[in-house]
């Protein structure tokens, strides 16, 4: 993981993600939000979300500290899995911003600098 100015949490995944890893997540995202809310991009590719990591994701993710979510891959069953956590996060109510699917990190930095110039001419 780490955090780019302003407010991008990139997050890469490699084999299997558990409860401590979503754990670990969340408590980083609790401490770089500490500002205002951040971008999470989750470059999932080669990875595996288990059962239990998915729950916790969405059960304790916190939307004020949430802008969007992007997901970086492009293997079918990573973002099922990734599909699933959005899915709970809409249901249970626990995320404002977007949850969005892209296929390279560049097209994840191209995505967030229009949501940017979108906030800022609603502004």
């Amino acid at each position: 993981m780490h955090l780019e100015a302003p407010d991008v949490l990139w997050v890469d995944f490699n084999g299997a993600t558990n409860l401590d890893d979503a754990k670990r997540l969340l408590s980083i995202v609790q401490e770089v939000a500490v500002d205002g809310p951040v971008f999470v991009v989750v470059d999932i590719d080669g990875s595996v979300i288990d059962k239990a990591a998915r729950e916790y994701f969405s059960k304790e993710s916190s939307p004020e500290r949430l802008r969007g979510v992007i997901y970086v891959g492009t293997q079918r069953l990573q973002m099922a899995s990734a599909k699933a956590v959005a899915f709970a996060l809409y249901l249970t109510g626990r995320l404002k911003g977007d949850v969005e699917f892209v296929t390279s990190g560049q097209a994840a930095r191209e995505l967030i600098e229009r949501k940017r110039a979108k906030a800022g001419a609603a502004r």
